[in-house]
């Protein structure tokens, strides 16, 4: 996530700690099974002109050929950031509706909404590919580290320690994550750690001085899950990039939309199949969730009235009824 949403997670971490608030915890229904895949889910606010504002943001999923919008969050605080579980019956997302930024899940539907994390701004939920954990990011020890809990919120264990780490993206085997770490000012890279204890950290991205990034490149937002490869942001902070893809151990980079600046393209996601990306992009003059295909061809536009920027995709694995 580059610019907007690296503002988006200052906003959030800093503006919006207010205090604690608390509330039930229930047990998520029992997975169901999965077939290939379902619903994208994102977040957006009702009114209002484009921008960061998470003020009313709510929780919506919609069909992949762009029908039958639907609202699962009403709450007034905000809600955002959402990630269905890989059986696609559960739904993580960030919510302030509790005072800080936590960590909620929900049925499918939108029922059954359950506080997860308490203590401190929590945000960016990723589920490990059995649905057992979740990584995600939170600013409890003073600044923004990689965590990791069970799905029912209990056993956290901190990852990352030094610098400012975020955006973690779990491997489709479950031993490694991927997220991004860099400085205060937004620059920096992506790294793999161990999932299990945060060991083993490798550099896989490094800056690249060309025409189009002259004093150097940063690299963000990684999404891993349902593909051997990792799809990324790459480009200037706080002003354009676009979506790049590369192996899991870093090689072969490959640079996917080539829109000329100042137009930008960020925030890929998978499908549920690994054969499509979801992406922001603002090649149109405004913030608009498009889709192409693994190898960057055929893109093309999904939702064109977005008003949150990033809307942050999810793809659901549809579950069999």
């Amino acid at each position: 996530m580059k610019r907007e949403s690296l503002a988006l997670l200052a906003a959030v971490v800093v503006l919006l700690a207010l205090g604690l608030g608390a509330s039930g915890r229930r047990r998520a229904a029992r997975p169901s099974p999965v077939n290939q895949e379902g619903r994208i889910a994102y977040a957006d606010r009702l009114d209002g002109g484009p921008g960061p504002d998470l003020t009313g943001s709510q929780i919506f999923t919609i069909n992949p050929d762009g029908s039958d919008r639907r609202q699962l969050t009403s709450s007034s605080n905000g809600n955002f950031f959402p990630a269905w579980s890989p059986k696609g019956t559960t739904l993580a997302f960030v919510s302030v509706r509790s005072g800080t930024p936590q960590i909620w899940t929900m049925v499918a539907d939108g029922s059954t909404p359950t506080q997860l994390t308490f203590a401190g701004a929590n945000i960016l939920p990723a589920w490990s590919p059995d649905a057992a954990r979740l990584a995600f990011v939170s600013n409890g020890t003073g600044q923004t580290q990689i965590w990791t809990m069970n799905a029912d919120g209990t056993n956290p264990f901190q990852l990352t320690s030094q610098g400012n780490n975020n955006v973690p993206a779990w491997s489709p085997d479950g031993r490694r994550i991927a997220f991004w770490s860099g400085n205060d000012n937004g620059f920096g890279q992506i790294w793999v750690m161990d999932a299990a204890d945060g060991s083993n950290k490798t550099q896989l991205t490094y800056p690249r001085f060309d025409s189009y990034t002259p004093n150097g490149s940063s690299a963000n937002a990684p999404a891993w899950l349902f593909n051997a490869k990792i799809v990324y942001w790459s480009g200037i902070e706080r002003q354009y990039g676009q979506i790049w893809v590369m192996n899991g151990d870093g090689g072969n980079p490959q640079q996917l939309t080539s829109e000329p600046a100042p137009a930008s393209s960020d925030n890929p996601t998978w499908s549920a199949d690994g054969k499509r990306i979801l992406f922001d992009t603002s090649r149109t003059g405004r913030p608009e969730i498009w889709m192409m295909d693994a190898d960057g061809t055929n893109q093309r536009p999904l939702i064109r009235d977005i008003r949150l920027i990033p809307g942050r995709t999810s793809w659901q694995p549809a579950v069999a009824h």
